[in-house]
C-alpha cells in the first residue's frame, strides 16, 4: 500500500508539473512579440537610452504595434498608441521607475511612491498649484525673466545657451520653489551638485559603491539634502515665532504648513523632485522653443504682434493678460506635443493582464509614447498651432493621452502643469516683445530629457 502511495504520489507531482509547463509555455507563446533580449539584464538598454522615443517609434513599426523589450533591468512591453491602451495605461497607479531612479529622486518623492502613500504625498504635493497661489508666482518670474534676457543681450556673445538657461530656469526654481535667492556662487554650486546628482539617471550600471560613478551621484544627493535639511529648518523656526507673520509665499512654505509632512525625508524628497522637475523641464521647453520659433518665422511674426497688442513690456503680468495671446499658448502647446521633455509614460502592470490579444505578466514595465510618428495627431511630425486653436481661442488638449503626453495622465498626472504652463508663458511674452535670437545651430537631444539644444547669440529685438 505504502508503495502504491508512493507512485500515486510521484504520478501526481509529475502531472502538476506538466500541467504547470504546459500553462507556462502557453502564456509565453502569448507574450507580445519582441527580439530576443540581446544582453543579460541589461537587453536592449544601451539602444533605448540613446533614443527613447525613435527606439519605441522603430518597435511599434517593426512588429506592427504592441510589442516586448527588456529596458533599464526589466521586461518590458510597449503599448500600440490607442485609445484603449491610453486608457488601461492610466488605469494603472503604480510607476515603474528603476531603482536607481528612486534613490536620485527620492524614494518618498510624488513621482516614485505608489499608493496608499502616493494618495498622501499628491494632496500635500498639490497645495502650492492651486489658482491663487499660482498667481502670488507671477511677479517673481517677470522679475526674473527680464532679468537674465537682459544679462543676455548684454554680453551679445554667440555661445552655446544650455548652461545660460539652466542657470535662468535654476532661479526661478530656487525663487519660487524654495523661497530663497542665493548668491551667484551659491547657486552655482548648488546647481552643479544637481547637475553632478542626477547624471546618474543615465548610468546603466547605477551601482552606489566607491569606484562606481553612480556612487558620486549618491554623493551629490546626500550634500543636497544637507542644503534643504538647513533650509528647512530654517523655516520650521519662522513658523513657529508667535511675533513674526509668516507669509506663504513659495512652494516649501505651503508644503511646511501642513502638519500631515513632518517625516524629515519627505519632506527632503519634495525638495529634491520639485527642483529638479522644475528647472531641467524648464531648461529643455525654453530651448525647444527657440528652435521652433526658428523654423516658423511666419508663426514667430504672428506672435511677436500677439504679444504686443497684449502687453506694453513694462506694466505688472496678470492671469487676464496670460489668457489674451491664445497664438502664444498654442504655439507653446505644440512645442510640447513634438518635442516633450518627458516623451515616455510608464507605468507597472499590477495583475497579469491581456493587452491587445497578448497577456502581459504582473510586474512588468508598460511604456506608452504617444509623441512620436505613431501619434494620433494628424501629420504629426509637421509643427502647426493650428491644432491648439478654435475659432480664434486657445484649445486645450492637455488631457487627451494619445494626442498629448508632456504632463502624463490619470492621478499620475504632474501636478505642476499649469505652473509650467505659466512659467513658460511669461518667458515668451518678455522674449517676444523685446528680444530675439540668432541661432548658429540646433541639435536633438533624447536623454534624459528630449530637447533641442541650441547655440545662439540674444539680442535686443528691433522695432
Amino acid at each position: 500500500m505504502e508503495h502504491q502511495s508512493q507512485k500515486g504520489l510521484i504520478a501526481f507531482v509529475f502531472a502538476a508539473g506538466v500541467s504547470a509547463c504546459v500553462l507556462w509555455l502557453r502564456r509565453r507563446r502569448r507574450l507580445p512579440p519582441g527580439s530576443p533580449w540581446s544582453l543579460p539584464l541589461l537587453g536592449e538598454t544601451l539602444t533605448y537610452v540613446r533614443d527613447p522615443l525613435g527606439f519605441i517609434e522603430a518597435k511599434l513599426s517593426q512588429y506592427g504595434g504592441t510589442c516586448r523589450s527588456n529596458l533599464l533591468f526589466a521586461p518590458t512591453v510597449i503599448l500600440a498608441v490607442t485609445d484603449a491602451n491610453a486608457k488601461l495605461l492610466y488605469s494603472e497607479r503604480d510607476m515603474a521607475w528603476p531603482t536607481h531612479f528612486q534613490k536620485l529622486v527620492g524614494k518618498t518623492s510624488l513621482p516614485m511612491v505608489n499608493d496608499p502613500l502616493h494618495k498622501k504625498i499628491r494632496t500635500l504635493s498639490s497645495r502650492p498649484f492651486g489658482d491663487r497661489q499660482l498667481d502670488t508666482y507671477l511677479p517673481c518670474l517677470q522679475r526674473l525673466s527680464a532679468k537674465h534676457l537682459e544679462l543676455w543681450a548684454e554680453e551679445g556673445q554667440c555661445r552655446e545657451l544650455h548652461m545660460e538657461i539652466k542657470k535662468y530656469a535654476f532661479e526661478c526654481a530656487e525663487a519660487v520653489i524654495l523661497g530663497v535667492e542665493n548668491d551667484r556662487i551659491k547657486s552655482d554650486r548648488f546647481m552643479e551638485l544637481y547637475e553632478e546628482a542626477f547624471k546618474g539617471l543615465g548610468y546603466v550600471l547605477p551601482f552606489d559603491i566607491p569606484g562606481f560613478p553612480f556612487h558620486k551621484c549618491m554623493l551629490a544627493r546626500k550634500l543636497l539634502v544637507q542644503e534643504f535639511q538647513t533650509l528647512i529648518e530654517k523655516k520650521r523656526k519662522k513658523l513657529k515665532d508667535p511675533c513674526r507673520m509668516f507669509q506663504v509665499n513659495t512652494m516649501l512654505d505651503s508644503v511646511l504648513q501642513a502638519e500631515e509632512m513632518s517625516n524629515e525625508e519627505e519632506l527632503s524628497d519634495f525638495c529634491v523632485a520639485m527642483m529638479f522637475a522644475g528647472h531641467d523641464t524648464t531648461l529643455a521647453s525654453i530651448q525647444s522653443c527657440l528652435h521652433w520659433l526658428k523654423q516658423c518665422p511666419d508663426v514667430e511674426s504672428l506672435l511677436r504682434q500677439e504679444v504686443r497688442e497684449a502687453w506694453d513690456g513694462g506694466c505688472r503680468l496678470t492671469r487676464r493678460i496670460l489668457d489674451s495671446i491664445p497664438q502664444t499658448r498654442a504655439f507653446l502647446q505644440e512645442v510640447w506635443r513634438i518635442t516633450p521633455p518627458v516623451s515616455v509614460v510608464t507605468r507597472e502592470v499590477s495583475k497579469d493582464t491581456e493587452i491587445d490579444g497578448y497577456v502581459v505578466p504582473k510586474g512588468w514595465t508598460m511604456l506608452f509614447a504617444p509623441a512620436g510618428r505613431h501619434s494620433k495627431a494628424e501629420d504629426s511630425r509637421s509643427f502647426s498651432i493650428q491644432r491648439h486653436l478654435r475659432d480664434g481661442k486657445f484649445f486645450d488638449c492637455t488631457f487627451d493621452p494619445v494626442y498629448f503626453a508632456s504632463f502624463g495622465g490619470g492621478s499620475r498626472m504632474c501636478i505642476g502643469h499649469k505652473f509650467a504652463r505659466d512659467e513658460m508663458l511669461v518667458f515668451l511674452l518678455h522674449f517676444l516683445h523685446g528680444y530675439d535670437v540668432q541661432l548658429a545651430s540646433s541639435k536633438l537631444q533624447n536623454f534624459p530629457f528630449r530637447l533641442w539644444r541650441v547655440q545662439g547669440t540674444i539680442c535686443r529685438a528691433e522695432g
